[in-house]
């Protein structure tokens, strides 16, 4: 649920009072705009040749309306639709002026001059003892790379370790411009950042002056206000009031994560209403009027941004607060979804980026939600005997759950029952929290001491609300669903069902009506029970795992490598354990693998050897082949945890159980490369052909292209392979003739969904499907197999356990 408002009950509609139509005249230009951002933002680069047909179509669309006098909302959508092409292809150009677009294909380093457009949001350390890091939005204004300035305002996305002090990322801000060293890297299609940056320490930093030192004089005065409270309330106040999560515990995280209350430390739509709901509020007991009242909204509209910083989540969520407050004013609410539709165009047009921002979806569907079903329900909730304020308070949550709910297990493939009735709970205390918090920091910079005592009561209303986020996470009221579309099905279904239940329970509570209502009630809540009950299993992508006829399976262990191939009814060879011990031994046990006839390392990265005891706890291992280039001290650990190792190279073959292969290399002479660095470390891993029950596997560690070149020389000519593991996560460093001459039917790539280079690279996926492989990538399908056999394969995804997603995270280099 996301961006829900708390209104106040309006007065109830005369009885008898026709219905107000529905205005859907807008929604089918919000959804074709919605529709056109989502295509052109993943190729910008095409944008103008879709202009030119928008134009085209659009001056046939006009003819057509004066010759006929029909057609003007075919013209209004092709307008709109234009509108957007021609907003994504300006973008792009200016985005793209300083051509760092090609240099971050090659990985090139340099020196860079940016423009922070995020605060840092914290991510896990890259592994245990490192440092913690953080990820922040930019805009590069010019880049020192080889000796040659460019200038320009390429939006990235910058990767660094937290440091604080001098030369730290964690202590930047919305506005500052930094200095810094760093390599850029190749950002995944679709995104608002053309690039990202592994950056090094800050060489220099510069605040601004103006609005922007104001509003962040008034977020530190909020957090030493509360910081005297308790650790709840210190970290969870800040967020509740202008979106600051940076004190908010990360197990307090997890829990509201757990029970859908995430919204309410997000800027929304619910945080502007409340700010500027309460600015009105004053106004009005001032004696100001109408037109006074509307102008102190907007400028607490803007004072609102500004103060929670002019980020495009807020901006939207300001937007939607405005049109909600619009909708509820009007007392029309079906009126208010064209008015939604509207202001969905004009963002989608300003930011086409929005469209793949799931944010921003929610957004909508929340505000729709509450212009549309929470007055109709809350007026039944009423008609039934419910007190208006409770039946308020429960049919705006139940509303923006039951619209937003399918969309929300994309994310999570989880449903929470109590998520609802925890909501309901904390809902009478986020007005009080958001407003005397907003107070708070209003007053801090003249009476330190009276912010303080402002921040105690809303302190103590966010600890409440920490408080039933943690009781509710920790009831067994977690129900797991399918992952992806059939999540969604699974959720809209039970939405129906309960909705429905609902319906007929109130029904049967009117005067005079029958017990068939009831009936209905009891059917269609037990219906709702056994859908929760077979949900797991139903409609998922692989359905019970593994499958029974599975061959190859690439673990989810983030940014990493493990491929397990079947060798035995429960033993399997493993090429590659990932970084984390945890996760490649959870994959295992998944597959049921007791036995590991051999274990196969590429290379000594820690992404790849990193999970060694993991796979060998508790499972016999019939030997652990190695390559050519020992690197210390990743080579000594593994020969102390596995005992003697065999060496293996180029020429050599072998077979354990049902799996054979042949080592397409290195050569053994790599072992005398003194000093490799990571590049020749990755061109040195071990490139097995086997096969798997006639299933043919190419396994290709981290080769960078003159690697897959040598290895491709020694395939013999005319040979195809069934399922490829992709080079190096997906790197854009790949030998296309390696891929076009074996066609593989499968590629699996081994990537986290966090990681610092932008892997897999978007030229890496066109060049897979060009050659005709089916793409299975562990950050988005979580497991993946490959089950049947040579003439009847099959592809399964398990789905990614959101359980595992901190752990995944912590290992993002590779």
């Amino acid at each position: 649920m996301s961006d829900a408002v708390v209104p106040a009950p309006p007065p109830a509609r005369r009885v008898g009072a026709p219905p107000v139509p529905l205005d859907l005249r807008l929604v089918a230009l919000a959804l074709t705009a919605w529709l056109t951002a989502f295509t052109a933002v993943a190729r910008p680069d095409r944008a103008w040749w879709a202009a030119a047909a928008g134009a085209a179509l659009l001056l046939v669309a006009l003819l057509a309306l004066l010759r006929h006098r029909r057609g003007a909302r075919v013209v209004l959508v092709v307008t709109g639709c234009l509108l957007v092409v021609v907003s994504v292809a300006l973008q792009h150009d200016r985005a793209s002026a300083g051509g760092l677009t090609g240099l971050a294909d090659r990985r090139v380093s340099g020196e860079f001059t940016a423009l922070v457009r995020s605060d840092p949001h914290d991510l896990p350390p890259l592994r245990d003892g490192a440092p913690p890091r953080v990820v922040l939005d930019v805009r590069i204004t010019a880049a020192e790379v080889r000796g040659t300035v460019r200038t320009g305002a390429t939006p990235a996305t910058v990767f660094a370790d937290a440091l604080a002090g001098a030369g730290g990322w964690r202590d930047v801000r919305w506005g500052d411009r930094v200095r810094f060293r760093g390599t850029l890297g190749p950002a995944d299609p679709g995104r608002r950042s053309l690039v990202v940056v592994s950056a090094g320490p800050l060489t220099g930093a510069e605040r601004p002056a103006g609005f922007l030192t104001v509003a962040e004089t008034l977020r530190h005065g909020l957090r030493d206000a509360v910081a005297g409270q308790p650790a709840d309330a210190r970290g969870l106040l800040p967020g509740l009031v202008v979106g600051d999560t940076s004190a908010l515990p990360a197990d307090l995280e997890t829990a509201m994560q757990d029970v859908g209350m995430t919204h309410l430390t997000a800027v929304s739509g619910s945080n502007t209403t409340l700010v500027v709901g309460f600015g009105v509020l004053v106004a009005s007991w001032l004696g100001c009027g109408r037109r006074a009242r509307l102008l102190v909204a907007a400028v607490g509209l803007v004072g609102f941004v500004v103060l929670a910083r002019p980020e495009p989540s807020v901006l939207r969520a300001a937007v939607m607060g405005g049109v909600a407050m619009a909708g509820l004013a009007a007392g029309r609410p079906a009126r208010g979804v064209g008015v939604v539709a509207a202001a969905a165009v004009v963002l989608l047009v300003a930011d086409p980026w929005l469209a793949r921002e799931f944010g921003f979806v929610l957004s909508v569907l929340a505000t729709s939600a509450l212009v549309l079903l929470a007055r109709p329900w809350a007026e039944r909730l009423t008609a039934a005997g419910v007190p208006r304020v409770v039946a308020y308070a429960v049919a705006v949550p139940a509303a923006a759950q039951a619209v937003c709910g399918p969309v929300v297990v994309l994310l999570n493939p989880a449903v929470n029952l109590v998520s609802i009735p925890a909501n309901v709970l904390v809902a009478p205390a986020v007005a009080p929290a958001t407003v005397l918090g907003l107070a708070a920091t209003l007053l801090a910079p003249l009476w330190p001491a009276g912010a303080a005592g402002l921040a105690w009561p809303a302190g103590l209303c966010a600890w409440w609300i920490g408080a039933v986020a943690r009781a509710a996470a920790g009831l067994p009221t977690s129900v797991p669903v399918p992952a992806g579309a059939a999540g969604a099905v699974v959720v809209v279904l039970l939405t129906l069902l309960v909705v429905g239940a609902a319906a007929a329970a109130l029904r049967s509570r009117a005067p005079g009506a029958r017990r068939r209502p009831l009936a209905l009630a009891a059917v269609l809540v037990l219906s709702a029970a056994l859908l929760v009950r077979c949900a797991p299993r139903w409609g998922g992508p692989a359905g019970p795992w593994p499958p029974p006829d599975w061959l190859v399976v690439g673990c989810d262990v983030g940014q990493g490598d493990a491929v397990v191939l079947r060798s035995g009814p429960s033993s399997a060879v493993l090429v590659d354990a990932g970084p984390d011990d945890v996760l490649v031994d959870g994959c295992l046990d998944r597959l049921g693998v007791d036995r590991l006839d051999a274990v196969v390392l590429t290379h000594f990265h820690a992404d790849h050897v990193g999970g060694l005891a993991g796979a060998l706890d508790g499972r016999p291992v019939g030997r652990v082949l190695v390559p050519p280039l020992a690197v210390e001290p990743a080579a000594g650990r593994v020969r102390r945890l596995a005992g003697p190792v065999v060496g293996t190279s180029a020429g050599d073959s072998g077979a354990a159980g049902e799996v054979r292969w042949s080592v397409l290399g290195p050569s053994a002479q790599v072992a005398d490369l003194a000093a490799p660095d990571s590049g020749q470390v990755n061109d040195a891993s071990l490139a097995l052909l086997a096969d798997v029950r006639g299933v043919r596997v190419l396994l290709t560690g981290d080769l960078e292209r003159e690697g897959q070149r040598r290895a491709r020389a020694r395939i013999p000519p005319g040979t195809l392979v069934d399922v490829v593991k992709v080079a190096h996560h997906g790197s854009a460093n790949q030998f296309p003739g390696l891929y076009r001459d074996v066609r593989p039917r499968v590629a699996i790539v081994e990537v986290g969904e966090v990681n610092d280079y932008g892997h897999p690279a978007a030229p890496t996926l066109e060049l897979l499907t060009a050659a005709g492989a089916r793409v299975l990538r562990t950050d988005r399908d979580g497991d993946v197999a490959v089950a049947g056999t040579a003439s009847a394969l099959r592809t399964l995804v398990r789905g990614s356990d959101p359980r595992e997603a901190e752990r995944r995270a912590r290992h993002s280099d590779g």
